[in-house]
């Protein structure tokens, strides 16, 4: 009885193996044909407008990005000079 459910289970395992190799399969075929797509040469002329619309805004995003920062990082670091200037002011009042 055990050879019969070790064998089971091996034809249980082959079964799964071939219903996870179907989807597998279609993931690596999208892959590559994604890949073969983003080699300019086959890239067709709507896809390479798309593209260069894409990054047009994501370069427009970057510059709004760094204009939304600036105010923050101009702040940190004013304070951070500040922070500085009083550590060597009571750095220097401590040695006395």
């Amino acid at each position: 009885m055990a050879t019969l459910r070790d064998l089971s289970i091996i034809l249980l395992a082959c079964g799964a193996f071939a219903v996870a190799l179907v989807p597998l399969a279609l993931a690596g075929a999208a892959v590559y044909g994604l890949w073969q797509l983003q080699r300019h040469e086959n890239l067709p002329s709507w896809l390479r407008l798309a593209q260069a619309y894409l990054e047009l805004g994501r370069s427009y995003v970057a510059l709004a990005m760094r204009a939304a920062v600036r105010p923050i990082y101009k702040v940190h670091s004013f304070l951070a000079t500040v922070q500085r200037w009083l550590g060597a002011i009571a750095e220097l009042g401590g040695n006395q």
